[in-house]
């Protein structure tokens, strides 16, 4: 390699060693803390809102993208594994605190434009996805999970009974506080979740749901944010 070319590396070097040091100036700033370890890995927050926010990747072929209009107080991504991905569309809005868990391969949680969060933690695991429409409304106590994080086995032949599932959950959908969405559940547009169910089975579109497990408690409704 000549003078030359060895010279225009270094300049280029220095160049994003300080872009990427100011970046994480910026960050401390507003109290966010970022460590991220392997190979391959993607973290994009330009522009976003990052208030008191932890971000932990750790393995190869990560990504984390928040749109540059989103708004995060307290939110916490932990990515431990392999191709997994976290991605907050438009307008997403976390009022308090967010704790996002993904570990195993290839898992995935997905917020469509314009969701907002008072405190929740979704957690997925191995090939499963947590999506979440546009527009819809997450309290406070919230917890979704596509894994039981540990395993049930057949007494007799070993095989592990309670498999990870993706969990999709439509368009404008309100869960209301301290209420948990198992793996498996498919919830439909503009359904409502009273506080304190826990979701086991799908729940169709516009029907409020409550209980434990969660029923049916009234069909072909649509719900506002505002009291009107």
């Amino acid at each position: 390699m000549s003078a030359n070319v060895k010279d225009m590396f270094a300049k280029a070097t220095e160049g994003a060693r300080r872009r990427a040091w100011g970046v994480r100036e910026a960050l401390h700033r507003l109290g966010t803390k970022v460590s991220i370890r392997g190979d391959r890995n993607v973290l994009e927050t330009r522009g976003a809102r990052l208030h008191r926010v932890r971000i932990i990747i750790e393995g190869a072929n990560n990504v984390v993208r928040v749109h540059p209009t989103c708004n995060l107080t307290g939110a916490s991504f932990e990515l431990r594994g392999d191709n997994l991905r976290v991605d907050l569309g438009e307008n997403v809005k976390i009022s308090q605190s967010a704790d996002f868990r993904l570990s195993g391969s290839g898992a995935a949680i997905v917020l469509g434009h314009d969701c907002t969060i008072e405190s929740a933690r979704l957690i997925a695991r191995n090939d499963t996805t947590i999506t979440i429409g546009p527009e819809s409304m997450l309290a406070y106590d919230i917890e979704i999970r596509t894994t039981d994080s540990h395993s049930i086995l057949d007494e007799g032949t070993g095989e592990r009974l309670n498999q990870d599932q993706s969990i999709q959950i439509g368009t404008h959908v309100w869960i209301g506080a301290r209420a948990t969405v198992l793996k498996g559940v498919t919830i439909g547009d503009d359904s409502v979740i009273a506080t304190g169910s826990v979701v086991a089975k799908d729940v169709g579109a516009g029907v409020v749901a409550g209980g434990i497990p969660a029923q049916p408690l009234r069909s072909g409704v649509k719900w506002d944010r505002g009291q009107i």
